[in-house]
């Protein structure tokens, strides 16, 4: 018998679509929601606990891998409108979470995009002075000046581009992925 490793050891794989079910057990299907939040229920926040629960399961699992997550509902009965109602939720707060974090990506982007435009700038100007070759301390030093302050710039702009931007693209995948996993729920009686 092969031997599970990392995550395979941790979910079950639904054995007709291979997807990684994550399972989460609730009491009532209320338990759901935020208990601090009274907004009607169709605006309702996910539980921050039940967010984070998935933020770290998720992480646990390859971005190549789909979801399917499974609400075992402990108590009552099948209730139709209480899973619309957890299904709109969860969209929605996924849909908000991919706003926040395509903003913060164009927001890395426009920032680095400034920095990259200095640092241009500076060693334009560099190169345009340079070509006068004017002598003295103080233009040499000047120079120097440029010099340095554009790569500087242009290393923090090229640091924006490829490290600080690669977080929040990252973290998009993650919640599109969430965006495209299947709720399931069951009951159960235990």
């Amino acid at each position: 018998m092969k031997k599970k490793l990392g995550y395979e050891s941790l979910y079950r794989v639904n054995p007709l679509t291979n997807h990684v079910i994550i399972d989460i057990a609730l009491d009532y299907y209320l338990e759901f929601f935020h208990e601090w939040d009274n907004a009607a229920f169709k605006k309702r926040d996910m539980h921050p606990d039940l967010a984070k629960f998935l933020d770290i399961c998720s992480s646990d699992i390859p971005l190549r891998r789909s979801l399917d997550i499974m609400f075992c509902i402990k108590d009552g009965s099948i209730d139709t409108e209480k899973e619309t109602l957890i299904i709109e939720s969860f969209k929605n707060y996924f849909k908000s979470q991919e706003r926040a974090e395509a903003k913060k990506l164009k927001r890395t982007l426009l920032f680095g995009s400034s920095l990259f435009l200095i640092a241009i700038l500076l060693l334009l100007v560099y190169v345009i002075d340079k070509a006068q070759r004017q002598s003295g301390v103080l233009p040499a030093l000047f120079l120097e000046g440029l010099l340095i302050g554009g790569w500087v710039f242009m290393w923090e702009a090229l640091h924006m581009f490829f490290f600080e931007s690669l977080e929040p693209f990252l973290r998009r995948k993650e919640i599109r992925r969430f965006l495209q996993a299947s709720l399931l729920f069951r009951m159960s009686n235990v």
